[in-house]
């Protein structure tokens, strides 16, 4: 663990070896365009957040992506909060058209336009822990109350990791597709299944 502007920054032992092997089985351009897709997802979040004054406490980089611990957000309203979780597809979906463009001068620059496509597209997805997940947990609260939140976003969260998965392993067996997408929709639909108590956690000390 480091910190980086009193942030505590910690990397999963897994990462290395799913960047090691997406070398090895896939290329070194797509792991980049991959990468800063990715860094460029973060840093849309943190900028808004540093906008309405919170800091981020603790980020988390693992195999399946990354993840937050924000200061306190009390102070800040429903609509603060998804303008902050819409920032990081944003980012990605803004870049995508922009690096699309490019393309037309400079061919590689399709390749970072379709990784920003596919993160920001695919953070899109209403099931937890993806901000689509959490854009629908705000919408719903701010609708409704917290706990009929928290019982619709677990329930279409399941549904949307479930069918993902299901489709990533029928598309593997069928054409031999990137096993990088079926790792991540079926740690999508482990995280959903550990939220509804099917799963049990792994135990911490």
């Amino acid at each position: 663990m480091w910190r980086i502007k009193g942030t505590a920054v910690t990397v999963s032992p897994a990462l290395p070896v799913v960047l090691a092997l997406f070398v090895l089985l896939s290329s070194p351009l797509l792991l980049a365009a991959l990468v800063l897709a990715a860094l460029c997802h973060e840093w849309g979040h943190y900028a808004v957040l540093r906008r309405f004054g919170v800091g981020v406490k603790h980020l988390r980089l693992s195999a399946f992506g990354a993840e937050m611990d924000v200061g306190n957000t009390s102070r800040m309203s429903y609509g603060a909060e998804m303008l902050t979780v819409l920032a990081g597809p944003a980012v990605n979906l803004a870049l995508a058209v922009l690096l699309g463009g490019l393309g037309y001068w400079w061919e590689t620059a399709y390749v970072f336009a379709g990784a920003n496509l596919v993160l920001g597209v695919f953070n899109l997805l209403p099931a937890p822990p993806l901000d689509g997940g959490r854009l629908l947990w705000l919408a719903t609260a701010w609708l409704t109350e917290p706990f009929t939140a928290d019982r619709i976003t677990s329930a279409v969260g399941l549904m949307i990791s479930g069918a993902l998965a299901a489709a990533g392993i029928l598309l593997t067996c069928r054409t031999g597709g990137s096993p990088f997408l079926l790792l991540g929709a079926v740690g999508l639909l482990i995280t959903n299944l550990r939220q509804k108590g099917l799963v049990k956690s792994p135990v911490t000390r």
